[in-house]
């Protein structure tokens, strides 16, 4: 559903100059169902882009009506520490200083910081680039549980 969802909202996000990142279903600390829409644009995002999205977006929630229950729309910028999660993540946020965790070590390591690359298969398998303090480093995907940013106080 979340797919069908990511690939209605793309094109008319899209229309309005805004990129799509995320399409999520999660809920608050209420227990209250949450849609988050999650949008990027190299210059940031806005009040008024959330509000242009959430008039694109709405009718054709109602028209589509995915998710059974009560539910709050919320249109959101990705945030200074979030987590990547989609192939083009790791373009939009190359460069940007981050931290990988994987399951099991890979050269006695669990957790990598660098900046990051971006996506690379060129060696048979995908993996995730960063360049480390030791150097660059490739960390097979299939190995990673979480791939996070890491604030940087001269990003604002």
């Amino acid at each position: 559903m979340l797919e069908n969802l990511f690939e209605a909202f793309e094109p008319v996000i899209r229309e309005i100059g805004l990129e799509l990142l995320d399409v999520e279903l999660t809920s608050d600390e209420f227990r209250q169902v949450i849609l988050r829409v999650t949008i990027y644009s190299p210059q940031g995002v806005t009040l008024d882009d959330c509000v242009a999205v959430e008039k694109v977006i709405s009718p054709m929630l109602d028209e589509m009506d995915p998710i059974s229950t009560s539910y709050n729309l919320e249109i959101s910028s990705p945030g200074l520490e979030r987590t990547l999660k989609r192939d083009r993540e790791y373009e939009v946020f190359s460069g940007r200083l981050c931290k990988v965790n994987l399951y099991g070590p890979i050269d006695g390591k669990r957790v990598f910081e660098g900046r990051l690359v971006g996506l690379d298969n060129s060696l048979g398998e995908e993996g995730v680039v960063l360049m480390t303090e030791d150097g660059r480093a490739f960390l097979p995907r299939d190995k990673i549980s979480k791939v996070q940013l890491i604030y940087e106080e001269n990003e604002l």
